[in-house]
């Protein structure tokens, strides 16, 4: 399971604030919208990302594998993303 959140744009810098990419939507590598990025998980040791959290429609059953429902929101490992891409909004 392969998921989207910015692919870099030549014209812009590299580096993203948080703010920019907070609500991107989230989808597989298939094109199927997961819901959009909430939160991102931190082990406070290492200060890298642990998870993405992804905040998805009350009602919805989804299914990723390797991912953890929490309420309405999809922790997918951080592992698991192959880019960000923001013209998914």
């Amino acid at each position: 399971m392969e998921n989207a959140v910015a692919k870099p744009n030549p014209h812009r810098r590299e580096e993203k604030l948080w703010s920019e990419i907070k609500n991107y939507q989230v989808a597989t590598n298939n094109a199927r919208i997961l819901g959009v990025l909430d939160e991102l998980i931190i082990n406070e040791k290492t200060g890298k990302i642990v998870d993405i959290a992804v905040k998805i429609e009350s009602g919805r059953n989804i299914h990723v594998k390797g991912a953890k429902r929490r309420g309405d929101l999809l922790l997918i490992p951080f592992t698991k993303l192959r880019k960000l891409e923001n013209s998914l909004l």
